[in-house]
């Protein structure tokens, strides 16, 4: 198996890192990789790349991103947007057509896959599949859990204590918070505020494989799950449910192995072949 290719591609807001699993032999599909924000990125890289070389393998040509101002990119998250990280992704997925002649898979982890979403809808002719790792569903909830690791850190400190509201209204005038080590700007967090995923308009009859942690095999999904996937059905789309019981990756400070999730993933790429 060859080594991933490493490059830069030119984006909206400037030169993003990507990397470029070759397939083997004549590709059967192309899949792009929008990754998790913050630490829940770098938490879960050595697995999507564990994924991306077994995707390359079956023969699917694999491309992960990194959007601007995250990762290897140029900029700083401090100033980056929503609409930024979307131009990132349709750049990324035009080269990625370009070179493989063949439709484009969004496979989001987290933040990625409500990302996903949203720049499916605002395409909804060019991608027909998306594949969820533990997604997002809700941007505000997300957005304060986030938030709630600064006033935990503010508190451990005797700092002066702020709330999620106060810092909500930081966004609103501009300005960027900063959450374990990370600037969050108003251009993301004013974005997610506004996203739930089941909600998104204009996305079209899509394939959805959506993989979720559960704590063993037997257990359902959470509620909220379970009424976002009825919501997307009844909308027309497609939705393949896939529990697993690896670990929980993204909120791991130490690899871990993840051969359940990885299995199912792979799995639902070998039925399409």
């Amino acid at each position: 198996m060859s080594s991933p290719q490493p490059f830069f591609l030119d984006s909206a807001a400037g030169r993003v890192f990507a990397l470029y699993f070759v397939p083997h032999g004549t590709p059967r599909g192309a899949i792009l990789y929008l990754p998790p924000l913050a630490e829940e990125m770098n938490r879960c890289r050595a697995l999507v790349a564990e994924q991306a070389r077994t995707f390359a393998a079956a023969g699917y040509a694999c491309l992960l991103l990194d959007y601007f101002g995250t990762g290897d990119s140029a900029g700083e998250l401090s100033e980056t947007t929503w609409d930024v990280w979307h131009a990132d992704v349709l750049a990324a997925a035009r080269w990625l057509e370009e070179k493989t002649k063949l439709p484009v898979s969004l496979w989001g982890c987290r933040l990625g896959a409500l990302l996903a979403t949203d720049v499916a809808s605002r395409a909804p002719a060019r991608f027909s599949h998306l594949v969820f790792w533990q997604p997002i569903m809700d941007g505000k909830i997300y957005l304060t859990q986030f938030l709630r690791l600064r006033v935990a850190f503010l508190m451990d400190r005797g700092l002066p204590a702020e709330t999620t509201e106060q810092m909500r209204a930081q966004f609103t005038a501009g300005k960027s918070v900063v959450v374990s080590g990370y600037a969050l700007p108003p251009g993301i967090a004013n974005a997610m505020d506004k996203l739930r995923l089941p909600d998104i308009p204009g996305l079209s009859n899509c394939r959805i494989d959506w993989l979720e942690n559960v704590s063993a095999p037997s257990k359902p999904l959470p509620p909220p799950s379970q009424k976002a996937i009825e919501t997307l059905r009844q909308q027309g789309h497609q939705v393949n449910v896939q529990p697993f019981t690896s670990p929980p990756i993204w909120q791991l400070h130490e690899r871990d192995e993840a051969l359940d999730l990885l299995e199912k993933t792979t799995a639902l790429f070998a039925e399409q072949i």
